[in-house]
This record gives structure tokens, sequence and C-alpha cells, in this order.
């Protein structure tokens, strides 16, 4: 008996290598060696290529940093939006700049110089090439003139005090209570609340605004206001008038409405408080004039009017749940 791994054996060696593919001999190509004269002219090629451009790049840098074709003068400073704010001001600000080139002006530095002239609200400044700059500038625009006890001044609506502009005339109320010890931000809350109070009352008559003599904003919420002209005031003096600091339209109406009685009972009125919701305080004034009242009974004569009392009366109205807050002008 043959054993099996002589027969294992016996079939590998019957394996015929005719069977078997010749394998092909790998052809290895040799490259060509570049001559070393193209490689330097290929190589000195691109040396001048880079050397034309940084030369060409400089050249352009160099132009528009200080040829004269790009230097700023005056006239290439054009400026829009200006009204009190005056060019010579903001002329000023690009007085270093003027002969050297619009590139080397350092833009965001200028703009927070024309954010800082009192009379400029925003600012925008824009490079031209190749000469010029463009400013545009937006104003404060005031809301009432401001009673320093120094002097009268402006007031804008973000609370910016400033100073009265030559040549410059205004249509606006008075008011007074604030100075630049108030922060900024109390003082734009204080004219914010009297803006609202001129809006409301005109809801009420459109010509409210023009009984308006003054109004003092000393307090956060009292809007205290001195009216005259009114047509409630015929015959006698400005009343000042708390509307505190809300519902103006609500207690201007009140007020129109109900005048003529305060007067008939307390005298000559020269105050009223509408703060407290559902009454108004009306301290009692010197009696009428005779002359103070016209026939046809407009308001009550002297003759008709109380004495004054020892203290004022609160004289309660059902009308007052609608009151609300009141302004005062010039």
């Amino acid at each position: 008996m043959v054993p099996e791994e002589t027969l294992e054996r016996a079939a590998v060696d019957d394996v015929s290598p005719r069977y078997l593919r010749k394998q092909k001999a790998a052809t290895v190509k040799r490259q060509r060696k570049e001559p070393l004269g193209s490689r330097l002219r290929r190589g000195a090629l691109a040396f001048a290529l880079v050397v034309g451009v940084s030369g060409l790049a400089g050249w352009c840098v160099y132009f528009l940093w200080f040829s004269p074709s790009t230097r700023l003068l005056s006239p290439g400073v054009e400026i829009s939006g200006e009204h009190y704010v005056g060019r010579g001001e903001v002329m000023n600000v690009f007085a270093a700049d003027v002969g050297r080139s619009v590139l080397r002006v350092p833009l965001d530095r200028r703009l927070d110089q024309i954010d800082a002239i009192p009379w400029v609200r925003r600012a925008a400044v824009e490079r031209v090439l190749p000469d010029r700059l463009v400013v545009r500038i937006s104003e404060r625009q005031p809301v009432a003139f401001l009673n320093t006890g120094a002097g009268m001044k402006l007031i804008d609506a973000d609370g910016v005090i400033l100073d009265r502009p030559a040549n410059a005339s205004f249509n606006l109320p008075v008011v007074s209570g604030l100075d630049a010890r108030t922060p900024v931000d109390e003082r734009a809350r204080r004219v914010a609340l009297f803006s609202e109070f001129l809006k409301q009352i005109q809801t009420v008559r459109p010509d409210a605004t023009g009984e308006v003599s003054q109004a003092n904003l000393a307090s956060s919420d009292d809007v205290q206001v001195t009216l005259a002209n009114a047509p409630v005031l015929a015959g006698q003096g400005p009343v000042v008038v708390h509307f505190g600091n809300s519902d103006f339209a609500g207690r201007y109406r009140l007020f129109l409405e109900n005048f003529p009685s305060w007067e008939a009972r307390a005298g000559n009125v020269e105050a009223v408080d509408l703060r407290s919701r559902g009454q108004a305080l009306v301290p009692p004034g010197p009696p009428l004039p005779p002359s103070s009242r016209n026939a046809a009974g407009s308001a009550p004569t002297a003759q008709s009017a109380p004495e004054p009392q020892a203290a004022a009366p609160r004289i309660s109205m059902g009308a007052a749940e609608s009151m609300g807050k009141g302004t005062q002008r010039q």
C-alpha cells in the first residue's frame, strides 16, 4: 500500500511546465535629461516674470499713494447734509490729509472726529478714486429750547444739549429742569415724555401745542406745563398744570372741559394738579376782576365767584378715568 504522502507528491510532480505562460520582461524607459541651458532659460523666464509682476505692483502702489493725481485737495472733499454744521468745521477734520493721497486718509479715525461734532447725529465717509472723499451728514434736530438759567440752548430727542447756531430761527417750546449734570439717557427719557405729551394733546386740538408756553421737566414722572392763550383762559394769565406721566390727551381734555367750573369755585386759577386719577387739585386764587368775563357768560363773573377757601378744594371728576399727560410750549 502506497502512503498518501507519496501520492500527493506524485500528483504535484505530474503538473507539466508547458501549461505555465512565459512572463514578459519589463521594459524600463529612461527619460532624457533636459539640457542645462534649457533649464537655465526657463528659470530665468520665471524669475523675470516674478520680478515684473512685483515691479508692476510696486509701481501701482507708489502711483496710488504718492502720485499727484491721487492727492486730496480741499475741493475734493464733498460734504452733503450740513445745515447747522459749518463746512469749515468738517474741513478742519481733514486738514492733515490735504495734499496726501486719498488712500492714506484714515477713514475710521476721521469718522470718529466728525461724529464728535455736537450737531452731527450720524455721518458716513466714502473714498472715491482717484482723488475725492464724500462726506454725508445727518444733523441733530432740536425739539425744544432749553432754559439752563445761564442762557437759552437747544435740546434734541437724544437729550443732547446744543448751542444755538448763528443766523438760525426755531419755533419750539421752552423746557427747563435739565442741564449738563443730568445724565444724557435721563434727559432723553424726559424729552421723549414731553414729546409724547405734545403729540397727544394735538389729537384733542390740532393747534394745542401753540398754547404751551413752557414746560418744567425737573421731575422724571411729571410733565409740568405752563398753558397760555387757550380759549378757556380768556381774561386771565397763564396756568401751571401738572399732567403726570400718562394719558396726556385725556387729562388735557379734562382741563378744557372743566376749567370754567374750577375758576368759578376757586377764583383766578393759577395752578391745577391732574396727577391723581379721578381728582383735580385746584388751589384757590385771588378773586376774578369784573372785566375778566364777557357778557355772553362764557365763564362766571367775579360777583358769582365764591370767596377763596382756606384749603385747596379737591374736585372729583367722573371723567377723570380718561385723564392723560400734558405738555407746554413757548
